[in-house]
């Protein structure tokens, strides 16, 4: 009696165990060095995003860099004192300010989107909006975290530790 041997056809072992690995080792050299760069680069752009998330600072330099271009539709954020006692037209509170270059600016706050900000002539608000700029006026307005489609951010003003909105 002959002994033969069955011949099956050769498989080869499997290459690194789990199926990650093996992935991992049929990626090219670009790919192995890409992914990874891919990955780091994603992260970054996550904590970018994530530190600049905070509410806007005041940046009075930008605001009057702003007005002198004539720069009508800026996002601003300012530093600025009341100049008079507001007043009420058409439902909007219109409160004069000063910023700290100089410029004086008349706030438009609507009131049927806020309460009424209680500010009197002497008080320091730090403000959030959209300046406008119209011939012989300079404003912002856009200062509610609701307001109309014209306005791409929501505005706000501070005073004495609260937020008008």
């Amino acid at each position: 009696m002959s002994k033969h041997r069955s011949r099956r056809p050769s498989v080869p072992p499997p290459r690194g165990g789990p199926p990650l690995v093996g992935w991992w080792q049929r990626r090219s050299t670009l790919s192995k060095l890409g992914l990874p760069a891919l990955a780091v680069l994603a992260v970054l752009v996550g904590v970018n995003a994530w530190l600049h998330s905070g509410p806007p600072t005041p940046d009075a330099a930008a605001l009057h860099a702003d007005i002198l271009a004539n720069r009508s539709g800026s996002e601003v954020t300012f530093v600025g004192r009341v100049t008079g006692e507001p007043t009420t037209v058409s439902g909007h509170e219109h409160i004069l300010v000063r910023d700290q270059p100089g410029d004086t600016l008349e706030l438009d706050y609507n009131l049927s989107l806020g309460r009424a900000v209680p500010v009197h002539r002497g008080d320091s608000i730090v403000v959030h909006g959209q300046l406008y700029i119209d011939p012989g006026r300079v404003g912002v307005h856009c200062l509610h975290a609701r307001t109309s489609h014209g306005c791409p951010e929501a505005g706000w003003i501070r005073f004495a530790g609260a937020t008008y909105s």
